[in-house]
This record gives C-alpha cells, structure tokens and sequence, in this order.
C-alpha cells in the first residue's frame, strides 16, 4: 500500500509474471514539461530493479485499450497543470467511457473501458499525475518540473524498495 492515497490497496510498481506491469508514458518531450511522463518512464527503464514493460504515447488512442487488454496492472503517466500537494499524485482508475466530440484524443479511464467493453479484459490501473509549469515548444523540464518529477521517482523508489 502507498502512502500517497490510503484508497490504493496494491503497489503500482509492484510486478511479478502473473501480474506484470506495463507504464504508458504519455507526453512530449519536445513541450518541456509535457515530457515528464516520458522522462519518468526513461528512468523506470534505466532502474534495474524496475520490472516492467513502458511505452510512450504522444497520446492515448482507442488501439491502446488491446495494449493494456495484456496486463494485470497498468500506470499511465502523464503531466498536469495546476498545483498537487507533492507535486505529482497516484490514483486509482476506474473505467469510464466518457468520449468527447472526437476519439482522436483519450482519457486513460476511456481507454479502460474500451478495453473491458471490447476485450474483457479489467487490469488493475492507477494514473500518476506530475505537476508542470511550463509548455513551449523547447526541449527540457522546467526547474517546477523537474523538481516533481524527482519527487515521484523518489516515492517509485521507495515503493519498488516496500515489494522485496
């Protein structure tokens, strides 16, 4: 259990070959802060105790919900506007087909509930949200942003470090 929301039952990070893990990081790399769910997901990977599939996306689409359809646990990770507490928050998500006036862009609890409408299939799915400041097209993470970012890594640490 994390100690950033008491309603997470399980571990994110936490994976296994019967529950294996897969990180979308959703973002751009080339907006500075957009990136942030990238730049997670580039240190997940670097991490060796790390155990887990990551993916990137620009953004989600209705053939990610066949993607996650394959795992018990999804995180998507991705950059917020507006101030969090931590400067990044862990949630749980929960299937909601909640299309707007276009499919072209999807939020990760849509792209859930495609997965279980079409494919039966219900991971367990939690979002990472990490606060950014800035959003120019330039490559690089604002200080803000940077500063959050190192904070989530440092509670995904602590959480990979709490499953052994």
């Amino acid at each position: 259990m994390t100690r950033l929301n008491p309603e997470l039952h399980m571990n994110p990070l936490e994976s296994n070959p019967a529950n294996e893990l897969l990180l979308i990081a959703i973002g751009n790399d080339a907006r500075q802060d957009d990136g942030l769910g990238w730049a997670f997901g580039q240190a997940m990977e670097a991490d060796e105790d790390f155990r887990g599939t990551v993916v990137y996306r620009y953004q989600l689409q209705v053939e990610d919900a066949l993607l996650i359809a394959d795992y018990c646990t999804v995180l998507f990770v991705d950059a917020c506007k507006g101030e969090l507490p931590m400067g990044f928050e862990f949630t749980p998500l929960k299937a909601d087909a909640n299309f707007g006036f276009t499919t072209h862009q999807l939020s990760p609890a849509t792209v859930l509930a495609l997965s279980k409408q079409l494919y039966g299939a219900k991971p367990q799915a939690f979002l990472l949200k990490i606060a950014g400041t800035a959003w120019a097209l330039e490559r690089g993470l604002s200080k803000a942003g940077a500063r959050n970012l190192a904070s989530a890594l440092k509670e995904a640490e602590a959480l990979q470090g709490a499953k052994e």
